[in-house]
């Protein structure tokens, strides 16, 4: 079954070899063994898991700079985050997410896999005032809606950095248009990518185009009842 994971991860047009590809399907066994104890995701078949958590994880590789630091927000169980870190050993990545038990076991596990370039916080995006400003790109996959993503995101960037949002379509950018301006980001381009069961994902990447206003981020609350 490697090879099928192999040829997902050719499909994306990713380049691998046998170590990267090894790891990959080291981490569904941990994922899966994990899953006994508490959830980290309904999807168990082999193949759907290669399609849909690592190829489409590694559906952004080409929009991500060499040498960037990387900060995935909503990590979960290390989706897009963990392929990421290993395809692209170049990328710093942080996998940021509020449940403890989820980013100790990603830690464990980039620990027992040998990924080094891959870090995890505990917390909320918007409450890491600390990080704020120090990342070349931050990813969101399946979290929250564009709005709500995008003033989560655009603090913790530098200016002139990306906010990559894996996404199904383009239909929620006329409703994010308000965020941008607030924001000071702009969309630069979406990538459409189909994984290979036919599926459709459309890669939108922002840019931060200036300073965050001091007023953002609000607290989670209001980002998510009163969306920008």
């Amino acid at each position: 079954m490697d090879s099928f994971l192999a040829d997902c991860i050719g499909y994306m047009g990713v380049e691998t070899d046998a170590s990267k590809t090894e790891t990959l399907a080291r981490f569904r066994d941990c994922v899966l063994e994990t899953n006994k104890k508490f959830n980290l995701t309904a999807i168990t078949d082999e193949r759907e898991f290669y399609v849909k958590h690592i190829a489409d994880s590694l559906a952004a590789v080409s929009e991500i700079p060499f040498g960037a630091r990387l900060c995935d927000i909503g990590a979960g169980a290390g989706f897009p985050s963990f392929p990421i870190a290993v395809a692209r050993r170049d990328v710093s990545v942080v996998a940021l997410d509020s449940t403890a038990k989820k980013m100790n076991f990603l830690k464990d596990c980039a620990a027992t896999l040998d990924v080094g370039n891959l870090d995890t916080v505990i917390g909320r995006a918007e409450e890491q005032k600390s990080l704020f400003s120090t990342f070349d790109v931050v990813t969101a996959r399946a979290v929250s809606s564009l709005s709500v993503l995008l003033e989560l995101s655009m603090p913790l960037l530098k200016v002139g950095g990306k906010f990559i949002a894996y996404k199904t379509d383009e239909s929620e950018l006329p409703s994010a248009r308000n965020a941008l301006d607030a924001l000071n980001a702009k969309h630069v381009s979406t990538k459409n990518v189909t994984l290979p069961n036919g599926d459709r994902r459309a890669i939108l990447v922002f840019e931060k185009t200036d300073k965050t206003p001091a007023r953002f981020p609000r607290k989670y609350g209001a980002i998510k009842n009163s969306p920008l």
